[in-house]
């Protein structure tokens, strides 16, 4: 095996689905339908590995949403986890309105009453 090669030697399906699933079911699923998706598993074997690399770049919350809306929409490709992981880093967190601060100027409730005609 050529020098760039070699590091692949210790690799098999089982290493990298027990990897996965260190880091979630979702992932550890996607993993084996990628495996899976390919006549041969040794085809797949470098998307299973970025995917593992992912991991240490992206939260283990993120990577499992991405690799779970891929797995559903059977797209068993790197490029679709990582466009998936970009598109929930862009998501703004939604955050609730802040109560208006108490102010003397504020007009209350009853302000707005009606008042008799003089």
């Amino acid at each position: 095996m050529p020098a760039n090669h070699q590091f692949m030697s210790g690799i098999n399906s089982e290493y990298l689905i027990e990897q996965a699933g260190n880091i979630g079911p979702q992932t550890m699923a996607f993993v084996k339908a990628a495996l899976a998706s390919r006549p041969f598993p040794e085809q797949s074997y470098r998307t299973c590995l970025g995917i593992l690399r992912l991991a240490r770049k992206n939260s283990s919350a993120n990577l499992e949403q991405a690799c779970r809306v891929t797995l559903e929409a059977k797209e068993f490709s790197y490029k679709a986890v990582e466009q998936e992981l970009v598109f929930l880093q862009n998501q703004k967190p939604s955050s609730s309105p802040e109560p208006l601060p108490a102010h003397d100027n504020i007009r209350g409730s009853e302000y707005y009453q009606e008042r008799s005609l003089l």
